[in-house]
């Protein structure tokens, strides 16, 4: 049986051939011929469109790779169970409930994100997508990846959380070529490398007003990631966020409520204040800004799609407001504009911390879950 790389020197192409045909990076490429990673299903669609085989005969060549690098294609990964898992606030719960919520929330984090970025495929569909591995008709390839790749992004955060991994720059780098999967090579909007140059944005105000604002300059970039990255440490070593629990209740505490969503609000803002990458920042400052929670076991904060006008004028005068980075400033400045999006962070994580209690509440209907 054909291997991947056997389909793609019978068409006559080069792993980079392959890759911009299939719009895939050639990393991607070269991981999959050589058996280091397990393809999305969207990447089996595209490389079955780009090679004119049928998906079937892809996944039956990246069978034969995995059995010579020694894995096993029988037992494919399940990312989202192994995110219920990882996740302490779904500890105490049977393995259908714990499942359905870890599915849940991760569907809805992603749907959620991407879609305020511009994707059209719905919350329902992007669960459909994510744990059937199938497509929805009439949406892009690219749409598709962007769900994998965030829903890879998810899993990748929930592995640095489960062993409280320190976050430093190669790890931003890695979340960011999981967001940015196939997107296509652009030397001028490096993936997985900050930004070559100047990047901006007309920012809409809450007034409807609208205003040219820069992002920091690239020059600036690396210390001023390392000045966040520092700041993320000392938000996780919060004396209420720095103690992983397991209550369920946990997230309603006043006190250790109150200091993570400060976490949230200030690590959201100064690493869209930055902007460090050419695209995907707004999905890496909202991935990035849990892992103060995600470490503290509490529910993930997801800002809620329906809220994007909301959303986008509130970050629009905060923008403004704070001005373009430079060395040596805090990155996330008081006042009320950073008040008023704390304020909306707070009721986007409301929804979630009742999600996560009502099947916790399903769980003490039922009983204790057999131990």
């Amino acid at each position: 049986m054909p291997s991947l790389r056997d389909l793609r020197q019978q068409s006559g192409l080069t792993q980079a051939e392959l890759a911009t045909r299939s719009s895939l990076r050639q990393a991607t490429i070269s991981a999959l011929e050589n058996g280091h990673t397990r393809p999305h299903p969207a990447t089996v669609s595209a490389l079955a469109t780009a090679l004119q085989a049928a998906p079937e005969q892809i996944r039956a060549a990246l069978s034969v790779t995995l059995k010579v690098s020694g894995e096993s294609p029988d037992e494919p990964t399940d990312a989202i169970a192994q995110m219920g898992r990882d996740w302490p606030f779904l500890e105490g719960l049977d393995p259908d409930l714990r499942s359905g919520l870890a599915a849940s929330l991760v569907a809805e984090w992603t749907h959620s994100s991407t879609a305020l970025e511009g994707n059209t495929i719905s919350a329902g569909d992007t669960l459909f997508v994510l744990t059937e591995g199938l497509t929805v008709s009439g949406k892009s390839l690219r749409e598709h990846q962007e769900l994998h790749g965030h829903a890879q992004a998810l899993s990748l955060m929930a592995a640095w959380a489960r062993a409280r991994r320190a976050i430093r720059v190669e790890h931003l780098h890695q979340l960011h070529r999981a967001v940015q999967t196939g997107t296509t090579i652009d030397a001028f909007a490096p993936v997985g490398r900050w930004k070559v140059e100047p990047n901006g944005t007309n920012a809409i105000t809450t007034g409807g007003t609208t205003q040219w604002h820069e992002y920091a300059e690239p020059r600036h970039v690396p210390v001023l990631v390392a000045t966040w990255l520092k700041s993320l440490a000392t938000f996780c070593r919060h004396p209420l966020l720095k103690t992983a629990t397991h209550s369920a209740e946990d997230g309603r505490d006043p006190a250790r409520r109150e200091a993570a969503l400060d976490a949230y609000t200030d690590a959201h803002l100064g690493f869209v204040a930055i902007h460090p990458y050419a695209d995907g920042n707004g999905r890496m400052a909202r991935l990035l800004a849990n892992v103060p929670l995600l470490r503290a076991g509490l529910p993930p904060l997801l800002i809620d799609a329906a809220g994007r006008r909301k959303y986008l004028t509130l970050l629009g005068d905060y923008t403004l407001a704070r001005g373009q980075p430079a060395p040596g400033e805090n990155l996330a400045l008081p006042g009320h504009e950073r008040d008023a999006l704390r304020q909306l962070f707070a009721t986007c994580w409301e929804s979630t911390l009742e999600r996560v209690a009502d099947f916790h509440r399903r769980q003490a209907r039922r009983g204790s879950p057999p131990s």
